[in-house]
């Protein structure tokens, strides 16, 4: 008994050192953990789960709002209230985990990046909003954006179909749903209506204004696409157990690459664009290769070679564009939707050479 209080005493000793690291270990461990058991986006138990959430989070909010109301509340669910914050606080943690996990793998690193920034930032702010979270006007905003980055690539999987139509769509569901478990919350005989339109309706718009307008202008990429992989090649055939592909072998300092870096041209020679896109199982999509080249006055583009892909491979659905007639200088293939939202781009520098400097390899890319 004695070494059972005297090892409880340590433990609680050590906590207490080092309680301040606490927040940040857990944020960690609990980041860690959603980016290796998140599956695809479109598994039913992960979004199960997140849908999981918004409803235990849509039930706090409910009860945070009618306790500030006056109404009584069970004598369970009373002494739970000072918990209420941290409940949110865990929910919101877990849904702006995901949604990281599952936007990193749609987001290009070019004007998309802005997103995934942004839902970075909103992870790392949510342990810092414990005790914010009963002012109903932060609420809003959180749980509106919730809803509608949830449903912007749930829908698309639920439907099979992948447009601006459908983003809008998830944007007039999530802002309805806001609204309706607002409207629970705060809904009583002689509530102020306008103030209530203040508190809730002005965020709830200016969150589906706002990424409405961040998708229109290609700021949020067009989940739940994905580009998995894109690369150029000197060649690339497809084979009975996937695509050939052709490149230059790599340098020593560069044993990993297993494309041209930079591409080694000769006068004549076509350039191929490879590339994997993931798409949830069911949907069909049409998509372009769009290659453009630097001149002194910008990015100017050359060709739109467009394609259809199948939903449902884990490798993603394989397809790739050749371009003749080019020239030493930079270059970019960029994968887009017919609507002009942009999956990702593939940055290359072609280089003149009279012959390639190393052997050519040849891989087969399941």
């Amino acid at each position: 008994m004695a070494n059972a209080q005297a090892a409880a005493a340590k433990a609680k000793a050590f906590y207490s050192k080092y309680e301040k690291f606490s927040a940040p270990a857990v944020f960690a461990v609990g980041f860690a953990w959603d980016a290796l058991t998140l599956r695809r986006i479109d598994n039913l138990f992960d979004n199960l789960c997140l849908l999981g959430y918004l409803a235990v989070l849509g039930a706090v909010v409910v009860l945070t709002l009618r306790m500030q109301e006056g109404a009584p509340l069970p004598d369970r669910l009373r002494r739970f209230a000072p918990r209420f914050p941290w409940v949110a606080q865990f929910c919101f943690g877990g849904l702006f985990s995901s949604y990281v996990v599952f936007y990193f793998k749609s987001a290009s690193f070019t004007r998309t990046a802005f997103f995934f920034l942004a839902l970075v930032a909103l992870l790392v702010g949510n342990e810092f909003l414990e005790d914010r979270l009963q002012n109903r006007t932060l609420l809003a905003a959180l749980y509106s954006f919730c809803c509608f980055t949830f449903l912007a690539f749930f829908l698309p999987v639920l439907l099979r179909a992948v447009s601006p139509w459908v983003f809008v769509l998830a944007g007039v569901v999530g802002a309805t749903l806001t609204l309706g478990v607002f409207a629970l919350g705060i809904c009583r005989k002689g509530f102020d209506r306008r103030r209530a339109a203040l508190q809730v309706g002005s965020p709830t718009l200016g969150v589906f204004l706002l990424l409405n307008a961040l998708y229109f202008t290609d700021l949020i990429p067009p989940v739940p696409l994905a580009l998995k992989t894109g690369h150029p090649y000197h060649a690339v055939a497809k084979k009975a157990g996937g695509y050939e592909v052709r490149y230059v072998a790599p340098s020593i300092l560069r044993f990993w690459r297993d494309w041209d870096d930079p591409f080694y041209w000769t006068p004549g020679e076509a350039v191929y664009c490879h590339t994997a896109i993931f798409a949830p199982e069911g949907v069909q999509v049409r998509l372009v290769h769009v290659w453009s080249r630097q001149t002194p006055s910008g990015w100017v583009a050359t060709d739109r070679m467009a394609f259809g892909i199948n939903g449902g491979r884990d490798g993603g659905y394989r397809w790739f564009s050749r371009k003749r007639n080019v020239s030493p200088g930079e270059w970019r293939v960029e994968v887009k939707t017919a609507s002009g939202q942009t999956l990702g781009e593939i940055d290359f520098t072609i280089v003149q050479v009279g012959e390639h400097p190393r052997p050519m390899r040849t891989e087969l890319v399941p």
